[in-house]
């Protein structure tokens, strides 16, 4: 009888109960997410036919989220990370559900959508960061590459699933029930987590609590040593500039220059998510994690970028399909290796606030990409506004190759190995993390 081979790891992740939960709530909350973006988007664009309405819809999830990212992370460091996540999903259920309400009793109220996705947007705010500091603590060290892969690529599959969804429901049932649908995964996903019996990270420190500004202070404070961390947080700022005008922006670039139907608009969206899903997955079977510095700078920055220009200079659906799919193909390897070596090399007990100030830091700028993109294209069309982006990603993707301590950013650290098991305190180990290195 010949020996079994060894699992796999994503079998021996599925096989974890706790990740599998976090795991399938996010997954069908993504699913539902996606449907009730595309719905809302065509919600808003056929009543009143504006760019600028689009952006202000965009903007409002942002803008929500901006406001409570610090805020956030500050109550996922100090508070049970799955009941923050529970009453996110309760949360984010009541809000879609009210904007089903009003469409349904009273018509078309841009006001009321916008109100309800900035709370959709606060409360994602919370969830992510308390999701992204609980899974480093649901397995083994060597599989959070394979847990954050299989989680994004999962999500990126359901991305494309609901995309395609949300074009078919608009055109059938009518885009009120995505909105519907979402409202309900929000419900399922908050069912899932119950039950579920995590250590927080109060119970592990049993200390003295500072006050919520102290804890805010010491994040900042923690974020600016990490000289790796803050150029990328900053890199990213200017990165998701770019990358939120062009997403923003493909329902106008569809239907108005390549004269297409919600279907094309769907497809564009769908063929990007499952470039994202399939960059994540190849990260841990790359080292992308090693060298995630350098894996951030040339997938989310150059590479993107360059795939951005011939979006703008090839305008065809054929081209279109390529390039969106390679930008979500660098993206999501680029947003996976940094996602890993921040759960390995963050502190756990500074995540929370690591992830919020990041949060904060690398989408502030996207309202005023989505704002400015829409007046820049009321002046130069939707063309040469996306070349103009496409230029300025390269540009500044080229530019951040350069800072040592970004480069050199990976887990584990350069140079002698210095990962020891941590306790609640850390040793410094890289110019990336000075509080310490993460190991199983």
């Amino acid at each position: 009888m010949e020996p079994s081979s060894p699992r796999s790891p994503y079998t021996r992740l599925l096989a974890t109960p706790a990740y599998t939960r976090v795991f399938s709530a996010g997954l069908g909350s993504t699913l539902g997410q996606a449907v009730a973006a595309i719905c809302l988007v065509w919600i808003v664009f056929t009543a009143t036919g504006s760019a600028l309405d689009v952006a202000l819809l965009g903007t409002a999830w942002l803008v929500g989220g901006i406001l409570f990212s610090v805020f956030g992370g500050a109550l996922v460091d100090r508070y049970d990370r799955r009941r923050l996540m529970i009453a996110a999903d309760v949360a984010r259920a009541l809000a879609m559900s009210a904007v089903v309400v009003v469409l349904e009793l009273h018509g078309f109220e841009l006001v009321t959508i916008l109100v309800a996705y900035f709370v959709v947007g606060a409360f994602s705010t919370i969830f992510n960061p308390a999701e992204q500091a609980l899974i480093p603590a649901l397995v083994d060290t060597p599989l959070v590459a394979d847990a954050n892969g299989l989680v994004r690529s999962s999500r990126s599959a359901a991305q494309f699933v609901g995309a395609s969804l949300g074009g078919i429901l608009i055109v059938t049932l009518g885009p009120v029930m995505g909105l519907a649908a979402n409202a309900a995964t929000f419900a399922v996903s908050a069912l899932l987590l119950f039950g579920m019996t995590v250590r927080s990270v109060a119970e592990v420190e049993q200390r003295a609590k500072p006050g919520y500004f102290a804890d805010v202070r010491d994040g900042f404070r923690w974020l600016v040593k990490a000289r790796g961390f803050l150029e990328l947080t900053l890199s990213a700022t200017f990165f998701n500039f770019c990358g939120g005008l062009v997403g923003t922006f493909i329902v106008v670039f569809a239907t108005l220059l390549l004269h297409g139907s919600a279907l094309v608009f769907a497809l564009l969206l769908a063929l990007e998510v499952a470039g994202t899903g399939l960059g994540s997955l190849l990260v841990s079977r790359t080292g992308g994690v090693r060298r995630a510095g350098r894996s951030w700078t040339v997938g989310a920055g150059v590479a993107s970028g360059g795939a951005a220009v011939a979006l703008a200079l090839f305008p065809s659906v054929p081209v279109a399909s390529v390039c969106l799919f390679l930008i979500g193909l660098f993206g999501g390897y680029a947003g996976t290796a940094w996602l890993t070596a921040a759960q390995l090399l963050v502190p756990t007990e500074m995540q929370g606030r690591y992830f919020g100030i990041d949060a904060l830091g690398s989408i502030a700028i996207i309202p005023a990409a989505q704002i400015g993109g829409a007046l820049l294209i009321e002046a130069y069309g939707i063309q040469w506004t996306y070349l103009g982006t496409g230029i300025l990603w390269v540009l500044v993707g080229v530019v951040f190759l350069f800072p040592t301590a970004l480069a050199t950013l990976g887990y584990p650290p350069p140079g002698p190995p210095t990962v020891t098991p941590r306790s609640d305190g850390a040793e410094p180990g890289t110019s990336g993390s000075p509080g310490g290195n993460r190991a199983g």
